[in-house]
């Protein structure tokens, strides 16, 4: 598994790829917004987890 670090930097990579895409201008832009949101949750779950599994390592 990744280092928060890590994580944290994908997170701001995919966000800056979503603004990239806003207003999408097409059904396929429109399609990756939706995929970029969806990793954007899944990788700010993982996060959640990791601070509920083990909150002393920040």
């Amino acid at each position: 598994m990744q280092d928060e670090s890590a994580i944290r930097d994908r997170i701001e990579a995919l966000r800056a790829e979503y603004d990239s895409h806003d207003p999408p201008s097409s059904e396929l832009e429109d399609e990756a917004e939706v995929a970029i949101l969806r990793a954007i949750e899944e990788l700010e779950w993982v996060l959640e987890q990791r601070e509920e599994d083990d909150p002393f390592t920040i």
